[in-house]
């Protein structure tokens, strides 16, 4: 065997086997977090089943109907058992279709009880009340989290694949830049695992502690409701991240097939105009036609960025023809970077200090394009950042 098939076969073996057992390892990762933010999710629908039944003596109209918001803001398929839990026998026979002895104990002790059964995830949370003692059974099938995990499964098998044979090829043109070439991919993978992996590990750390730190003793309802409110936040940055990403799990075919409508896209736009925001244009007749809720999270993703990365000064919005620009005099982009920043989770080196997630610019660009839209960045670091979007 030549020389240069050598260095192919060996180093393609070498790269293959390293993205083969990091595929794996993102792979169990990601499923583990899946099941544990679907848990979060069944037991925040159980506390939210909870308050609408028995705190609606206890709260004003006002509160309630936030209540009743929040619980129609749960997960809206699953199925719900309400216990009295006084009742021990009839609970017990129950909750012993689900629960074992151990679990049906420490649900008593107050503690939150996950369970699966049969296809099945389901959280069981015990409620003490001014009417008596109570638990709540939320029992629903993750649908949305199967499906990603498969997505998942198939993406990384089919990049196995392409990747093994696209790196025996270039590896026998390219023989002697082999080990350049497997530096940058693997480094390549390893950030986005790494990013991936960090940021839907952030909340769910956060979330852990709290509840850790909030059994280790007896505290009184504030303590209780003050880390019931962290630990919602962190709920509520889980679940817009696992939305941005089951949307850009989704095909352009598939954002295709949401309903279109004509925009006007100048009214359009008045409905961003605010405090901080201006909007100018020439042109009140220029009409697309896209979906003005996916619409709306792109160009909402964009204003937000700019308002964040530059304090509190303006950001100009401006429509001239079929343009839109977006322009804000903040921290602006590195410029080797700017080609970057539309991939997901990667995020530019001088906003650590910021907030975010590195998702939706990308969310953004995607929608964008997938109704035929350019979009364009220009940028001056310490100056600010202009993006042009060109509808067709």
């Amino acid at each position: 065997m030549k020389t240069g098939n050598k260095i192919a076969l060996f180093y393609t073996t070498i790269t293959i086997g390293i993205i083969a057992m990091v595929t794996v390892v993102f792979y169990f990762v990601a499923t583990n977090y899946i099941s544990r933010l679907y848990y979060s999710y069944l037991t925040e629908k159980a506390y939210a089943i909870a308050e609408k039944h028995w705190e609606k003596d206890e709260v004003d109209e006002e509160d309630y109907a936030r209540i009743q918001k929040h619980y129609e803001e749960t997960l809206p398929v699953a199925s719900e058992i309400l216990l009295n839990a006084d009742s021990l026998a009839e609970t017990r026979t129950v909750l012993s279709r689900y629960l074992t002895d151990d679990k049906i104990s420490d649900l008593y002790k107050g503690n939150v009880v996950r369970f699966h059964k049969d296809k099945e995830l389901g959280a069981a949370v015990y409620y003490p009340d001014n009417e008596g003692n109570f638990i709540v059974v939320v029992i629903s099938s993750n649908q949305y989290g199967g499906d990603i995990q498969q997505r998942i499964g198939w993406l990384l098998l089919a990049m196995l694949v392409v990747s093994a044979v696209l790196v025996y090829f270039v590896g026998r043109l390219y023989a002697t830049r082999m080990v350049d070439r497997i530096d940058a991919a693997y480094q390549s993978e390893k950030s986005f695992i790494s990013n991936a992996s960090h940021e839907l590990n952030n909340p769910l750390t956060a979330i852990q502690g709290e509840c850790e730190i909030s059994l280790l003793k007896e505290r009184t309802p504030a303590e209780y409701q003050a880390a019931l409110g962290r630990i919602a936040s962190e709920t509520k940055r889980i679940i817009q991240l696992m939305k941005n990403l089951l949307f850009l799990s989704h095909g352009d075919k598939e954002i295709l097939k949401n309903e279109r409508e004509t925009v006007l896209l100048a009214d359009f736009l008045m409905q961003f105009v605010g405090n901080r925001i201006r909007f100018t244009t020439d042109n009140f007749a220029f009409v697309i036609q896209a979906n003005p809720y996916l619409l709306k999270i792109a160009i909402n993703n964009i204003l937000n960025n700019a308002c964040k990365y530059s304090g509190e000064a303006p950001v100009e919005m401006r429509l001239k023809g079929a343009t839109l620009t977006i322009t804000d005099t903040g921290i602006g982009i590195p410029e080797e970077e700017i080609t970057r920043v539309y991939q997901p989770f990667y995020r530019a080196s001088n906003t650590r200090e910021f907030a975010g997630h590195g998702i939706g610019l990308s969310l953004s660009m995607r929608i964008l394009r997938t109704y035929g839209a350019e979009v364009n960045i220009l940028s001056e670091v310490g100056k600010g950042t202009t993006v042009a979007i060109e509808f067709p």
